[in-house]
């Protein structure tokens, strides 16, 4: 049997900020997704990860740069910048927008072609690339 230490790789995850935070209460009635929406679909296409750590070990990045989140963690920010019952959507983004966050990543794509369920991670953090920038060049992504 194998067993692994995945400590490390929850441990980025948490730097990430990738635990959701609803913006609604219990008392509020359920949020209404639309399953056609842009942003939805942006959720759908990561929202299957099975937390396995072979993207993680796929990258090339993660081997020599300790402070890189991963592509699993910001594969975890994608969904939930995306999803519009996350409460904390702006300071997440600011999180992963920080050195050894989404622009550290090479866009090799060895986390996608190792992914055993399919997802493209490296199309994930593609979108929090382009979503940092549009937040900078909009407001400084202001803390």
């Amino acid at each position: 049997d194998l067993a692994a230490d995945m400590t490390g790789f929850f441990e980025t995850w948490q730097r990430a900020g990738g635990r959701f935070a609803g913006s609604a209460t219990r008392h509020e009635p359920p949020a209404r997704i639309l399953s056609e929406s842009p942003a939805r679909r942006a959720v759908d296409a990561g929202i299957e990860c099975i937390n396995c750590g072979v993207c993680t070990s796929a990258c090339d990045v993660v081997a020599w740069r300790p402070e890189y989140l991963g592509p699993a963690a910001l594969n975890r920010a994608w969904t939930l910048v995306n999803d519009e019952r996350h409460g904390d959507g702006a300071a997440l983004l600011r999180g992963i927008a920080r050195d050894g966050g989404c622009a550290s990543c090479h866009t090799q794509g060895s986390c996608s072609e190792h992914c055993p369920v399919g997802l493209d991670p490296s199309a994930s953090i593609a979108g929090l690339k382009r979503m940092s920038l549009a937040a900078f060049l909009k407001d400084g992504l202001r803390p």
